[in-house]
């Protein structure tokens, strides 16, 4: 390794370079090390809720054994895809949330599906369910009843408005979905274009991925988790009460803040970053880069970059920079895009780590760290080295879905790494599997 190969290649693991190239695939490679929850069996009975599956989804991949239970017809769940594309009629969506599972049909309108089931909770450590509110214990197989059986059971109840309150009881009826937990929680209202852009482009917007359903779905895991481990504790199970309009809009964050402080509510403001500026995206000669230098000395270093140090001392960039002032927010906007557009996005990027490199080894140049970061595509993001030495995506070959590759191991750990085995999702494949192992 060169020396300015070294010095552009920041590693946290001492030794020789060998020790840190074990130690770096080690890190990346899953096999042979514990599955944390091997010995942990979880109930996925969501219906029609891609969040509950989500949540399941993380403790399979941590090696506890996921039991889908799906009505006879299957979960609606399935049909949920992006443009109509599927593989043998299950949507992408669902075939993403089949890592690991075993899936068994049972009818829970009649009393031996429900019997099946309380069967099941018996041995099992966390049920999930998405059904409104109250309907599992309206059949006799609620969060009361199965905790009788099993006083350990963690049951994780995940909804648009939770189990309690005059919320919840409103909208019981109200299935849940994405779009209605984003709308409840304020966020569309501070996604969108600024005050005075004129309709439609001043509407408010959804965020373009189902967030809530993953922020739900991965908040509803985390407190499993450690109800879990509670449970381990003292052998008392609990209810896991997880309202997806919670769940976003604990995202939303200062804005709420900064409403009561200023008495008003925070206004759209497209691109640009209520708190942070300049924190956004600018047009460059051939694409977009989005660019972030958020702390004073980030600012002038940018300045630098960009040859724009005349502003350097301009009242109305410098003195505040918190964006409240948007006029003020437009002007530098396009101040900074006059400059970016006469660069190619690639030669933004060196230009920003050029900059870092020597002003890290520099005491004169303060330490400013400006980001410039080109702004991929699906297509050339795969194309990225980045994800093959991570191994973030791994192929598999079905014999009901076909070939597809999926990002796998979303978080690498030394000693008890996820791992994704199998993605399967027939309905009803694993039926005589759950019944010989936990119904005989």
């Amino acid at each position: 390794m060169s020396k300015s190969e070294k010095e552009q290649i920041l590693v946290r693991y001492g030794g020789s370079r060998k020790e840190r190239e074990e130690f770096l695939r080690a890190m990346i490679n899953p096999e042979g090390k514990p599955e944390v929850l091997s010995d942990v069996t979880v109930l996925d009975v969501s219906y029609a809720n891609l969040s509950g599956d989500i949540c399941s989804s993380i403790f399979a991949e941590f090696g506890a054994e996921v039991i889908k239970i799906e009505p006879p017809e299957g979960d609606p769940s399935r049909k949920i895809t992006p443009f109509g594309v599927n593989r043998n009629g299950v949507g992408v969506p669902f075939i993403m949330e089949a890592r690991n599972k075993r899936y068994i049909t049972l009818d829970l309108k009649n009393e031996e599906g429900r019997k099946d089931l309380k069967s099941l909770a018996a041995k099992a450590q966390i049920v999930i369910e998405t059904y409104a509110p109250g309907a599992m214990d309206s059949w006799g197989i609620g969060y009361r009843q199965l905790t009788e059986i099993n006083p350990g059971l963690v049951y994780i109840a995940i909804s648009p408005y939770g189990q309690y309150g005059e919320k919840a009881k409103e909208f019981l009826s109200v299935p849940d979905s994405d779009i209605a937990a984003q709308a409840l929680s304020g966020v569309c209202a501070n996604i969108g274009d600024m005050p005075g852009s004129g309709e439609p482009y001043n509407w408010p917007l959804r965020a373009g991925v189902w967030l809530s359903w993953y922020i739900s779905g991965i908040e509803a895991a985390l407190g499993g988790a450690v109800a879990r481990y509670y449970s381990q504790a003292t052998g008392e199970g609990q209810m896991v009460d997880v309202a997806t309009a919670d769940s976003y809009a604990s995202l939303v964050g200062y804005p709420v803040t900064i409403g009561f402080t200023w008495n008003k509510a925070r206004p759209r403001i497209g691109i640009h970053d209520f708190a942070i500026y300049p924190y956004g995206f600018w047009k460059s000669k051939d694409g977009i880069v989005a660019i972030a230098a958020g702390r004073d000395h980030d600012f002038r270093a940018l300045l630098k970059v960009l040859k724009l140090w005349k502003y350097e001392d301009d009242y109305r960039f410098t003195f505040d920079r918190i964006p409240d002032i948007l006029d003020q927010v437009e002007q530098f906007y396009k101040i900074i895009e006059d400059q970016t557009v006469k660069y190619t996005s690639d030669e933004l990027v060196k230009m920003a780590l050029e900059y870092s490199i020597k002003s890290a080894r520099s005491k004169w140049r303060g330490g400013g760290v400006p980001i410039i970061m080109k702004v991929q595509k699906p297509s050339t993001t795969m194309q990225n080295p980045h994800w093959a030495k991570r191994q973030s995506f791994q192929e598999f070959d079905d014999e009901t879905l076909g070939k597809f590759k999926m990002p796998v191991n979303f978080i690498k750990m030394s000693e008890s790494p996820p791992r994704i085995k199998w993605v399967k999702c027939k309905l009803g494949q694993d039926n005589d599997y759950v019944r010989g192992k936990y119904l005989k």
